[in-house]
């Protein structure tokens, strides 16, 4: 290897975050940035990226607040979107409701997505986040800052804010990875099969965390957090029943001092068909002698062996398939 390609090689894999390696761009078919070749990510998306490609194509945001609303849908995959840094590039969109007629990002059947370094964020009803803490989801909207919806789709270095229904986990194997995740109510919710590693989860009322919606007991999907970090505004639940078969694992995560006795709320669904679980936690949030009787004990099973392998979303090995990012 000449000395040259050996400082290039190093260049790679030394040059701050967030760089590709060196057997990665091969596998880029196509660039595109904005502004430059686009104003607005949409017409990037909708004019730029081929339609039922296979390829990836590498979106690249520059610094900066985009005020619009993405839609990619099953026509469009293979996509990465690579902003500057989560605090520096942010998709802004105020609107509201479950219909989810608009969103900062929604993916609908969106299939081989990846994100990287950019927050995407609902401004709807953040005039009053001061009133949060003396409320109890008084007045406040369900307002989603992403949808997500599809198979083998990841997050890496993103920041999600709002209130209420701040990301919905709709559905299909998803890695959210040292993410920023913002909210009062319900604020990761669906029936995605979901890891969620090294993430910060800042609640900023007294709500809940998590709605998970798993429906059957055959239904492979949950959420499962690694590693997680939970402060910010409490008394807070872990989460509630959104079906009733609902399922969360909070694994060697630290919570603060916001985390409600009881920990979890069954909200009428049969709490003997739930898996709520928390297996080496730490922190003043961690205490588990005040939780709800139901609360499962998952340590040492062949359940959390499961839950905590490539067997849960990612048994087809598509995390280690797609573009690597360092």
């Amino acid at each position: 290897m000449s000395s040259i390609r050996i400082i290039l090689v190093f260049l790679l894999f030394s040059y701050g975050d967030w760089m590709l390696t060196e057997a990665d761009p091969a596998s880029i078919a196509k660039q595109i940035s904005i502004p430059g070749d686009y104003g607005k990510i949409q017409d990037a998306i909708d004019q730029g990226v081929p339609s039922f490609s296979n390829q990836w194509t590498l979106i690249k945001l520059a610094s900066g607040v985009y005020t619009e609303t993405i839609l990619i849908n099953g026509i469009k995959s293979n996509i990465i979107l690579e902003g500057g840094g989560k605090d520096n590039t942010i998709l802004a969109w105020k609107s509201s409701g479950l219909q989810l007629r608009e969103a900062p990002l929604m993916l609908k059947g969106a299939n081989n997505f990846i994100a990287k370094g950019i927050t995407f964020k609902n401004t709807l009803n953040h005039e009053e986040l001061a009133h949060l803490q003396d409320k109890d989801n008084g007045g406040a909207y369900r307002a989603v800052a992403a949808m997500v919806h599809g198979e083998h789709i990841s997050f890496y270095e993103c920041g999600f804010v709002s209130v209420q229904d701040t990301l919905w986990d709709k559905e299909g194997h998803h890695l959210f990875k040292s993410c920023y995740i913002e909210g009062h109510v319900d604020f990761i919710f669906g029936d995605g099969t979901s890891v969620y590693e090294d993430c910060k989860l800042n609640s900023i009322g007294s709500g809940y965390i998590t709605a998970q919606k798993r429906e059957s007991p055959q239904a492979e999907s949950g959420f499962v957090f690694k590693s997680a970090e939970l402060y910010g505004v409490g008394p807070t639940y872990l989460g509630r029943a959104y079906g009733p078969y609902s399922r969360v694992l909070f694994y060697q995560s630290k919570f603060a001092n916001i985390v409600r006795p009881e920990g979890w709320d069954s909200i009428g669904e049969d709490p003997n068909q739930l898996t709520y679980a928390e297996v080496e936690c730490t922190g003043e949030g961690a205490d588990t002698s005040k939780r709800v009787p139901w609360l499962k004990k998952l340590d040492g099973t062949q359940e959390l062996q499961y839950l905590l392998s490539p067997s849960f979303n990612d048994k087809d090995g598509w995390i280690e398939d797609q573009p690597k990012f360092y």
